[in-house]
């Protein structure tokens, strides 16, 4: 894979160290890695490992500046066919996330501090996936910044164990040699958060102690002279200023390091991880540092180190003091910490982790499948979702999904969540509507399959900042990457989806309709069977009078019913009547129009519930609704009266579902209100045919037959 990482500049510090020892494992492992930068002296050092270094200004902090860099960095991404984008930097993250989006690759951060949450750090928790260095920053980001822990990775940082020998713990043990003082070193770029100057008052107190030590201060940083002078003032008033020893940017760490004693980190300021610490420890170097940041999960208090509060002087001189005067302690702890080190933070280990992180941006997308409402097309969606759990075996699937459709998929083997859009709760008001995008942008989704195609679900998925966008363009075609015209030809319901998915690469995996009721749906359907008291070898025959409250052209006459009801009931067929609880009153009217008293059972049953009701039933007949597909999903035979609409486009997958359906000069008009006033279409379908077709559905299945116009 091409890798492409930004850093603002690459001079000598922890991150920048650290961006050299991943590109050399890359490069070594086959991979092609790219170092967009603003310069520095370590770009011969990334020239000889083989990478490639561009210079561009991603260091430079002005919104201007961060605009201009987008359009090079995305030709940068294109020409040069990266894979992955690397942000580890908050300045350089802001153009690197536009271009990557631009460009239509992943993009990962690395979060190096704990941030204050200002919004020009929230970019570094845009990442598809966040690599922290430690759980004590994961547990701050998703406590301030509100990062999904399945987005975070905790990858710590990695020593080369070659280049960082391990001297012995007997080394660490020895005793103080003749006319040589105890080496106390200090590593880390030359900043006020490093506690320098904790360590030059805890150095005054160990020389009153009268302890022959000196403080070596390892590294240094631009602009910071003005630092050392104040350092330096200190130690001369402290009268310990013999005992320092500036050692400057080395290149010799590990060699220095074996020189040390004791490595202490005073750090003041959370730090994200320790290298110096877990350096020193590869080396077998006793550390003490502050408890304080991720400094406890490096040097487990006793065991790997020793801990003391920050900015505390005199308890990190006892430390120090502690140490220097126990050689068993000294072994104890270089030997545990030697061992922790090869375990958790070796070199490699680091690389394979955080190639396991660009793997799965490229092979184990987060997609988001859209279907918000109409019940019927929620069952619909079954065949597409299980293709694309075929497709993706490991990937997350979550489905954007009504609250009145959550039933359909609570129980989907092919999901991992469900993303509950709810217009009950005024999500249909902007600011409600941004806030269930932001949800969305904050899971970082990869692919956005839109099966319910409208203007919102489209805008909603760009504004979400997913990557690849695939829906039907038809309406706000323009917020689509991946925009497929509509068939020319019609198709039934699930080849519709189907044609959208085989445009977006995934195969069908057949026709067939699924849901998932529980067994306390079916216990709950079998004890409402019982209270109806139907002898248990009498046939049943479920009827759903309803549907949609806006489609009253798709319902036939309740007076039709009712006949249908008594003429069955004349063969000793029982019949039960399913519906929405808000249909109640055509159940209470249909009992007033029969002789023969059916089961009226409308209102009482859960969406899955009734699933398993039809199941039960011998013949389901129903017209263009939603129960129509779940029988259709549970395998009952099933008889559809169609009408205003076209069964061709309609007419769910199955071959035991057997249609009705009239053909008329307006066929199919597609309207909720009779244009004509006559409702032909489904006047002219009659009790006769329909009890005729129960019949024979009673006495053998039959495959699907459109009846002729």
């Amino acid at each position: 894979m091409h890798v492409l990482q930004l850093i603002p500049t690459l001079d000598v510090g922890g991150v920048e160290r650290g961006v050299l020892d991943i590109t050399g494992a890359l490069i070594a492992q086959g991979h092609q890695v790219t170092v967009v930068s603003g310069g520095g002296s370590l770009v011969a050092t990334l020239d000889r490992l083989g990478a490639r270094h561009e210079t561009l200004p991603v260091h430079l902090k002005s919104p201007q500046a961060i605009w201009r860099a987008i359009p090079a960095l995305t030709q940068l991404i294109r020409s040069a066919k990266v894979d992955v984008v690397h942000a580890r930097s908050r300045v350089p993250a802001w153009s690197g996330y536009a271009a990557s989006r631009r460009a239509g690759v992943p993009f990962v951060t690395t979060c190096h501090g704990f941030y204050s949450p200002h919004p020009a750090s929230r970019v570094m928790t845009w990442g598809r996936t966040v690599i922290v260095p430690s759980e004590a920053l994961a547990r701050y980001l998703v406590d301030v910044f509100d990062v999904p822990l399945e987005r975070l990775r905790v990858i710590p940082r990695g020593v080369d164990l070659q280049r960082f020998v391990f001297r012995g713990a007997e080394a660490a043990a020895a005793p103080q040699a003749p006319g040589r003082p105890w080496r106390i070193g200090l590593l880390g770029r030359l900043t006020a958060l490093k506690g320098h100057a904790v360590a030059i008052r805890a150095l005054h107190q160990l020389r009153r102690q009268s302890l022959p030590v000196q403080l070596c201060i390892i590294g240094d940083a631009p602009n910071a002279s003005r630092l050392r002078e104040r350092l330096e003032r200190l130690a001369a008033s402290l009268g310990v200023a013999r005992d320092l020893a500036w050692c400057g940017v080395r290149q010799d760490v590990p060699e220095l390091l074996a020189s040390l004693d004791v490595l202490i980190a005073p750090s003041v300021y959370p730090e994200s991880f320790g290298r110096s610490l877990i350096e020193a420890q590869a080396v077998g170097v006793p550390v003490v540092a502050s408890n304080l940041g991720a400094f406890p999960e490096l040097a487990r208090e006793g065991e790997t180190g020793l801990l003391v509060p920050p900015n505390d002087p005199t308890r990190l001189a006892g430390a120090v003091a502690r140490l220097l005067g126990d050689g068993a302690l000294r072994e104890r702890l270089a030997r545990q910490a030697r061992d922790r080190v090869e375990a958790r933070y070796d070199l490699p280990r680091m690389v394979e982790e955080t190639l396991s992180v660009y793997q799965d941006c490229l092979t184990r997308p987060r997609i988001l499948v859209w279907k918000l409402g109409a019940l019927g097309d929620a069952v619909l969606a079954a065949p597409s979702l299980r293709a694309i759990r075929r497709a993706f075996p490991d990937s997350t699937i979550h489905v954007a999904a009504g609250r009145a459709v959550y039933d359909v998929f609570a129980g989907c083997p092919y999901v991992n969540g469900i993303v509950v859009y709810d217009p009950a709760r005024k999500d249909r008001a902007w600011a409600a509507k941004w806030r269930w995008v932001h949800r969305l942008k904050r899971s970082a989704y990869d692919l956005s399959i839109d099966l319910q195609n409208s203007r919102w679900t489209h805008a909603a998925a760009w504004l979400a900042g997913i990557r690849t966008r695939l829906g039907y363009a038809r309406r706000w075609a323009k917020a689509l990457n991946q925009a497929v015209p509509l068939p020319e030809e019609p198709l039934d319901p699930v080849s519709h989806q189907h044609y959208l998915l085989k445009a977006g690469g995934i195969v069908p995996d057949g026709n067939a309709l699924e849901v998932w009721p529980s067994e306390a749906d079916a216990a709950a359907a079998n004890q409402l069977l019982c209270e109806t008291q139907i002898p248990a070898r009498t046939p049943i025959v479920g009827i759903h009078l309803g549907g949609s409250g806006r489609w009253v052209t798709k319902r036939w006459d309740l007076d039709r019913w009712a006949a249908l009801c008594d003429a069955l009931a004349a063969d000793g067929i029982q019949v039960v009547v399913t519906g929405h609880a808000s249909e109640q009153p055509m159940g209470d009217a249909l009992l007033r129009l029969t002789r023969a008293r059916p089961h009226i059972l409308i209102g009482r049953t859960s969406l899955m519930e009734l699933a398993c009701l039809i199941k039960r039933c011998r013949v389901f007949v129903t017209g263009d609704s939603a129960p129509l597909h779940l029988a259709a999903a549970v395998g009952t035979p099933t008889l559809a009266l169609f009408g205003p609409t076209d069964p061709a486009r309609h007419l769910p997958p199955a071959s035991r579902v057997r249609v009705l359906y009239k053909r008329v000069f307006c066929s199919p008009c597609y309207s909720p209100r009779c244009r004509t006033i006559t409702h032909a279409c489904m006047k002219r379908i009659t009790v006769e045919e329909v009890a005729q077709a129960v019949r024979e559905l009673l006495n053998a299945p039959i495959p699907r037959v459109s009846a002729p116009a």
